[in-house]
């Protein structure tokens, strides 16, 4: 509980240290004001008295004191909710109005009072029964001049009807049409009547000859309202009439023009009559000001004691609120995360300074677990950053899915290996149900597991190296290594040392078996009867097949030898162009087509060994056309197509025939040494030409041609250069050359 001794004293303090000796001068001024204009208004004998000019003055300085007493308080509400923390006004507002209550409900009730009393000392002067006499004269007056108007208009209308009904007649028999419009005119009892235009110029007129003129050319404003469908009626009781203008529908752009004569005395007693009224209700207006200057007077007052009660409850509210006010902005800085939030303790020991203490307390221990949850959690953000990087960077293709099959994670190199694109959310059994397969065998087992599978990609067979193993959390994660070149150059690798040795072994007889077989020749070719001529085909045959074999030898050695890429700066346009021409030299009865690009094809390789890659792939490709079965009538032809693009910088060959093509089970398998399709092949050429590719960064895949054509595809990916192949996925491998 407050003392009111000491809430009073801390109250006034409070005013002087906050402008209060300004609120009192103005406050005090401000109530003399307003109960002397009360006094004034109250002052005047007679209703009709004019108001004091000094009254409105003094009225006004009242109003502007309790506008500046107002901008007072509202300034320092302002200041209070500056200074407290957002939302601690509440309580200043629930003061405010506590306090503005209990002072506004003794000034209501003391002003129902005041005013029934001076509401019944005006009655007395201006009564009802006389105000109802000048309204009930006022009201007759406005009917009379109504009905006469609405009768007005609707005979208007009624001839205007008539004469759209006539409107024959006025192009047929004008004499008698005006014989007919004099009569409507008459039986309507107007004085006049006219068919006019727009100008006013009369086109039909109906006249009373002792009757005076009543026609003046309607205003420009009448024509349009005419024209809006409008019957216009205007009252001219000084000329002695009234008329009326309505267009007429059949007769174009023409108006009927009607005038009936009036009694100017009738209209000059209305006029009277509306004067006495209006200087009646001028009189009662007077009164009203009497009541209006008594009213604002008093509501000044009222006006004064409830800005002093909102005053007082302003700064009683501060003492309470300004504790609160503090908590209440630390509390919203900690939600917004702010550290090191504390508040001034209160000289008085109160629930209010425990309360203080207690939230500093709370603001320290939240400080302290704040820091340790952001060291944790930098710690954290550091690791997932590590692992992102290492999965992005990594070879391997990462998956990582949950129990219900969802990818969670997927790395770059795993979206390139499945061909499948953004992989993360999708379900793993349609993504790849061999690999949901194995997830399932080790779902069951309870173990990791480790395997190797044949995928099919857009690059051909992949053979991929696929380990799967379950996690903490009820997910998977799966491992997808790429292991085709490792296992094409393992068997690169051992074909290789078969051809050195089988080379070996085999070029060592050869030489001997030649030199013996000339040597019996040369010997024994004179004696020996060879009238059939056996001994010569022996021999021949012996030479020839000891040289098909030397061949065979000698294309083992060359792949068992296969020398490292040697960079030159070479033309490739003109070495595909040679190669092309050798060809349709050797093969006149085939159609060659080169498409290449107009710009350049300069190039950074083994022009060498290039140009052995390109001449056996177009060699098969014109030696396959002959193995085109015999029904087949169509031109055999090879297309080479190079496209250069500058983007990713590679250079793209295709070498197309239209032959019996690749045979399906066995293409993937063609790059492979010893791997041939045709009859009497070593198996080698392929080989050797993926070997050259391969050593210069690029990739070679054989496809079918697209819509079901017969033939077969050689794609050839070459970088620009060899400094380029060095980033490439399929960087050149290196072996030794010498055996």
């Amino acid at each position: 509980m407050f003392e009111v001794p000491y809430l009073a004293s801390s109250v006034l303090a409070t005013l002087r240290r906050n402008g209060g000796l300004w609120f009192q001068g103005l406050f005090v001024l401000a109530a003399v004001g307003g109960a002397a204009a009360t006094i004034i208004a109250l002052g005047r004998s007679r209703p009709t008295d004019p108001i004091p000019e000094g009254l409105m003055f003094l009225l006004i300085g009242n109003m502007v004191i309790l506008v500046v007493l107002a901008g007072l308080i509202v300034s320092r509400y302002l200041s209070i909710r500056k200074q407290q923390a957002q939302g601690s006004g509440r309580l200043t507002r629930r003061f405010m109005l506590l306090f503005g209550t209990v002072a506004l409900i003794p000034a209501v009730i003391v002003s129902l009072f005041l005013w029934l009393t001076i509401a019944r000392g005006i009655d007395t002067w201006l009564g009802d029964t006389v105000l109802t006499l000048v309204d009930e004269i006022g009201t007759i007056t406005a009917e009379s001049g109504e009905q006469f108007a609405a009768q007005f208009e609707a005979d208007a209308e009624a001839v205007a009807d008539d004469v759209d009904a006539s409107a024959g007649g006025f192009q047929a028999n004008p004499e008698a049409f005006e014989t007919i419009f004099s009569v409507l005119a008459t039986y309507r009892e107007f004085s006049a009547a006219y068919i006019i235009d727009r100008n006013g110029y009369p086109l039909a007129i109906a006249e009373n000859m002792s009757s005076p003129n009543h026609y003046g050319r309607p205003a420009a404003e009448y024509f349009d309202a005419a024209d809006r469908g409008e019957t216009v009626a205007v009252l001219r009781p000084q000329a002695g009439y009234t008329f009326a203008l309505q267009r007429l529908e059949n007769y174009g752009a023409s108006y009927l023009y009607l005038a009936r004569p009036v009694d100017p005395e009738l209209f000059a007693r209305l006029d009277r009559a509306r004067a006495a009224g209006t200087n009646y209700r001028l009189a009662q207006q007077r009164s009203n000001e009497i009541r209006t200057l008594f009213v604002v007077s008093y509501l000044q007052i009222v006006a004064l004691v409830l800005l002093l009660s909102v005053r007082l409850a302003q700064e009683i509210s501060e003492r309470i609120s300004r504790p609160i006010g503090r908590l209440a902005s630390a509390a919203l800085d900690v939600s917004e995360g702010r550290r090191g939030v504390s508040v001034p303790l209160p000289e008085s020991d109160d629930e209010v300074r425990a309360l203080s203490n207690s939230f500093n307390m709370m603001t320290r221990q939240l400080d302290e677990r704040r820091d340790d949850l952001v060291s944790a959690r930098e710690e954290a953000e550091e690791r997932r950053r590590f692992l992102e990087t290492l999965l992005v960077e990594l070879s391997s293709g990462v998956i990582r899915i949950d129990s219900a099959g969802i990818v969670t994670i997927a790395n770059r190199s795993a979206e390139n290996l499945l061909d499948q694109g953004q992989l993360e959310g999708r379900l793993l059994p349609e993504v790849n149900p061999e690999i949901w397969s194995r997830v399932e065998e080790v779902h069951s087992r309870r173990s990791q597991d480790e395997t190797f599978i044949n995928m099919m990609t857009e690059d051909g067979l992949r053979h991929v190296r696929l380990k799967v193993t379950s996690d903490t959390v009820g997910g998977y994660v799966i491992t997808l290594d790429d292991t085709t070149r490792l296992i094409s150059a393992q068997r690169q690798m051992a074909w290789r040392d078969v051809a050195r040795r089988i080379a070996h072994e085999i070029r060592n007889p050869l030489t001997p078996i030649q030199l013996s077989t000339e040597r019996i020749r040369r010997r024994y070719g004179d004696k020996i009867d060879d009238e059939d001529g056996v001994f010569q085909r022996c021999i021949n045959t012996i030479l020839r097949q000891v040289s098909d074999i030397g061949r065979m030898v000698q294309e083992f050695s060359d792949f068992a030898r296969m020398p490292k890429p040697t960079p030159i700066r070479f033309d490739l346009a003109a070495l595909i162009t040679d190669v092309v021409f050798a060809q349709r030299v050797v093969h006149p009865d085939y159609k060659f087509v080169l498409t290449m690009p107009e710009e350049g094809l300069e190039m950074l390789g083994d022009e060498r060994l290039l140009g052995q890659a390109l001449t056996n792939i177009v060699k098969n490709a014109a030696e396959a056309l002959s193995r085109r079965p015999e029904t087949d009538e169509t031109q055999g032809q090879v297309s080479v197509t190079v496209e250069k693009s500058e983007a990713d910088g590679l250079i793209q060959f295709a070498i197309e025939d239209n032959g019996p093509g690749f045979p399906e089970e066995a293409r993937d398998q063609l790059l492979e040494p010893y791997v041939t399709a045709r009859e009497g092949g070593t198996g080698l050429g392929l080989a050797i030409v993926n070997r050259v590719i391969m050593d210069h960064g690029g990739s070679v895949q054989l496809l079918e041609p697209s819509h079901g054509a017969r033939g077969a595809i050689v794609k050839i990916v070459l970088p620009h250069s060899l400094a380029s192949a060095a980033d490439a996925e399929h960087q050149p491998l290196e072996y030794a050359n010498e055996y």
